[in-house]
């Protein structure tokens, strides 16, 4: 359970330097590579929503 809260916490706070960054960027790119850099954070996020959802998939097999 641990291991699972330390990995979300400095996830999550991490995600506002990956925005920051992440704008930074595109500002300077056009066309499809801005569209794709936009989505890192997105995509970011799902793995993070990811990472919870297979922890609450395990723990629920344990219980079983």
């Amino acid at each position: 359970n641990s291991p699972l809260l330390v990995v979300l916490i400095v996830g999550l706070a991490v995600l506002p330097i990956i925005i920051e960054s992440v704008a930074t960027a595109s500002a300077c790119l056009t066309g499809a590579a801005a569209t794709m850099l936009d989505l890192v954070p997105l995509f970011y996020v799902i793995a993070l929503l990811l990472a919870v959802i297979y922890w609450a998939v395990g723990k629920t097999k344990e219980g079983e």
